[in-house]
């Protein structure tokens, strides 16, 4: 692969989005995009597209299942893989189907150890 790995955080929580960044690029020497709606999201992904996306579940106007919908219904987004960031351990497994998604991770997550769990889900 050229060039540092690429992950693309959708979140609206300013704090966690600012984290996870971070987090990533000095744990993991990452490229990390941001944007703070799913709606940003979509058009981030389409026009830079990542190797990898972290959705929130929980988000105004359009919920993390949404975007991950909408980014695997797209052939620019569909091969992206998906991973869904909630703090909500029961997870409403009928939506977490549909939505394509590689996995998801639970906030709190340990920041030493959060590069590797998504390339555990996202090889």
């Amino acid at each position: 692969m050229a060039g540092p790995f690429r992950a693309l955080i959708i979140d609206d929580d300013r704090d966690l989005v600012s984290l996870i960044r971070r987090t990533l690029e000095f744990t993991a020497a990452w490229e990390v995009h941001t944007a703070l709606s799913g709606a940003a999201g979509i058009a981030l992904a389409r026009s830079a597209p990542p190797d990898v996306i972290l959705v929130d579940v929980m988000m105004p106007e359009m919920d993390g299942y949404e975007v991950c919908r909408r980014l695997k219904a797209d052939a620019a987004t569909a091969a992206l893989p998906v991973v869904l960031l909630t703090a909500r351990r029961d997870l409403d497994e009928r939506l977490l189907a549909g939505t394509g998604a590689a996995g998801v991770l639970f906030k709190p997550f340990q920041p030493q150890d959060l590069a590797r769990q998504i390339r555990q889900l996202c090889p």
